[in-house]
């Protein structure tokens, strides 16, 4: 082997490498389709291959794979400059020194460009991948109400929040790193072995000379050298996934405290907040040390190959040069080619920790995406049918275990219509109308008819507020956040001392009070004009005069408008005319 004919062929090299790459990732994603990790990995990539966008995408992958067969290729032209470099110097060759040192200034300006260029590509491809991964999982998660029945699972997916956040954005970026670092490994052992080849000579062991033998010494060494590292560190992948999951747990219950501070100061339930907290964090901890001491050994193993290996290649190499069969440049390329091969035939070994948290993320991704599709193939019957107004006739309801809640409901409601649905805490008044609006996640059956294409709106005990100008919140989620009676309904509904705010954004779902919440869910009514509302203990928070004042205000405001309330105050039958009670069933 000559640099000349290297540096000659690179343009050759570069367009059959490129080729066989191509060819053998498709058979080899064809083959790893049917293994349980391909299956996971094409459940949670598919979604987001875009039939209009797949040439743009095939495109980059290939720009990736060029990118990666020219870091190679650099590393192998590098290490044929410094064996030239090298030899010169022993040959005291001073025009051949200056020579090899320009070539090897110019493959560093070379290399630096590629680097830039190759950093830009591979953030362009992570970021498109991230955008449409993020909209997918958003969408699948929010269409069919998912965000709402997912909660009434029986294994309900941990930290939802840090799955389509944090989780995809590593699955991204780890994927990208394991397919660099695999095909980088794979190209490099097959070249520095062919380099290395060429510099080894006989290898004599106890006696015994072996043609060639350095290049299979220092296979069977980095083989051996892996498959430890792999058994020591196998179990990391489990306490890798806990490890996530702990850390998540701890984190929402850090979140649910400042978002319930107020009715934890009024308790002054510090002190159990405190012993959940630290039970919470004493978990992270136990499996923090777990890690720690399996990493212990894995870490010890890999520094202690590593360091060996540093030495090696000179070992094997030092009778040859002593003999005068190879040169001081020979010795250089030597070392250069066995730790890169090392590097590669490494790869899995050193890379190991980073894969089990990259299994970890798969697997997480891959049960929240496959609990999304069984959610979309879960066909809840709901028979609600369309008509004029709300009818049930011989209703009932069903909990998560199939069994009945409620049945035998009877009622029509015309236009004007108001119904107060009382009874004990418990009975399922909430339930009743979350069945009756169409967003109970069970199955119902009778005879359920409501309003064709009707204006609906569900308001419930404490009414949200998303985050925003108050402007925005108030709005939500569909008024016109500009509208021209919002200032006249905020002071109908005293809340004449937050007009001036309308246009600030602040946590206003924590800085208004309950009684607050409750009077902005009548500016919603107000502005919307809803053909059905749904008022679910709406008035709760307010005192009795307020309550009457916004009752009568939308009974006047809003004749037509059919009435569903949840109450217990006696108060309001005079604003309802009809009563539906759980326990007495009178209309």
């Amino acid at each position: 082997m000559h640099w000349q004919t290297e540096l000659n062929d690179s343009f050759t090299w570069l367009l059959t490498t490129l080729f066989w790459l191509s060819l053998g990732l498709f058979c080899t994603a064809l083959l790893l389709r049917k293994t349980p990790f391909g299956e996971k990995f094409w459940l949670i990539s598919q979604p987001c291959v875009n039939n209009s966008h797949l040439i743009k995408t095939l495109g980059l992958i290939l720009l990736l794979l060029v990118f990666i067969l020219l870091e190679v290729r650099i590393s192998v032209l590098n290490s044929f400059f410094y064996n030239g470099l090298y030899s010169s110097l022993q040959d005291k060759k001073a025009d051949a020194f200056w020579f090899f040192a320009l070539l090897n200034a110019m493959l560093v300006g070379f290399k630096i460009i590629h680097s830039i260029l190759n950093y830009l590509v591979r953030q362009v491809f992570e970021i498109r991948w991230l955008e449409k991964m993020n909209e997918q999982m958003l969408e699948r998660w929010l269409q069919n109400k998912n965000y709402y029945r997912i909660k009434y699972e029986k294994d309900l997916p941990d930290n939802i929040d840090q799955r389509i956040e944090q989780d995809a954005k590593e699955f991204v970026t780890g994927t990208v790193d394991l397919l660099d670092g695999m095909i980088g490994a794979l190209v490099s052992i097959i070249e520095f072995t062919i380099i290395l080849w060429g510099l080894s000579g006989l290898l004599s062991l106890f006696g015994i000379e072996i043609p060639k033998g350095a290049v299979f010494f220092i296979y069977i060494f980095i083989i051996t050298a892996t498959t430890l590292s792999v058994w020591i560190g196998y179990p990391l992948i489990k306490l890798n996934y806990t490890k996530e999951k702990y850390a998540g747990n701890y984190r929402y219950s850090l979140i649910r405290v400042r978002d319930n501070a107020e009715s934890i100061a009024f308790y002054d339930g510090e002190k159990q907040e405190h012993i959940h907290l630290k039970t919470k964090f004493n978990a992270i901890i136990e499996n923090r040390w777990a890690i720690v001491r399996r990493m212990l050994g894995l870490d010890g193993f890999n520094t202690g190959v590593t360091q060996f290996a540093m030495i090696l290649p000179l070992m094997l190499q030092a009778p040859r040069f002593f003999a005068g069969l190879a040169t001081l440049g020979d010795m250089h390329q030597t070392v250069q080619a066995f730790n890169r091969l090392m590097r590669a035939l490494s790869f899995f070994r050193l890379f190991y920790e980073q894969f089990t948290l990259y299994q970890a993320r798969l697997n997480r991704l891959y049960d929240f995406m496959l609990r999304l599709d069984q959610l979309d193939n879960q066909q809840i019957i709901q028979p609600i049918e369309c008509g004029l107004g709300i009818r049930l006739k011989d209703f009932g309801l069903k909990d998560q275990h199939g069994e009945v809640l409620l049945q035998q409901v009877n009622l029509a409601l015309n236009a004007g219509d108001a119904l107060l649905i009382q009874g004990p805490s418990g009975a399922g008044k909430t339930t009743l109308l979350k069945a009756i609006a169409g967003i109970y996640p069970f199955e119902t059956f009778g005879y359920c008819e409501r309003p064709c294409n009707a204006n609906v709106l569900f308001l419930p005990q404490r009414p949200y507020m998303p985050q925003g100008t108050l402007r925005q919140a108030i709005c939500y989620p569909n008024i016109d956040p500009h509208h021209t009676d919002l200032e006249l309904y905020m002071e109908k509904c005293r809340l004449s001392n937050y007009i001036h705010a309308l246009d600030q954004e602040n946590d206003w779902q924590a800085i208004l009070s309950p009684g607050e919440l409750q009077r902005v869910a009548f500016i919603r009514i107000f502005l919307t004009k809803p053909n059905i509302v749904f008022l679910d203990e709406t008035t709760s928070a307010l005192d009795e005069p307020t309550e009457y004042i916004l009752y009568r205000k939308i009974r006047e405001k809003l004749p037509n408008m059919i009435v569903l309330s949840i109450g217990h105050r006696g108060t309001l039958h005079q604003f309802h005319n009809k009563v539906f009670d759980l326990g007495i069933c009178r209309i």
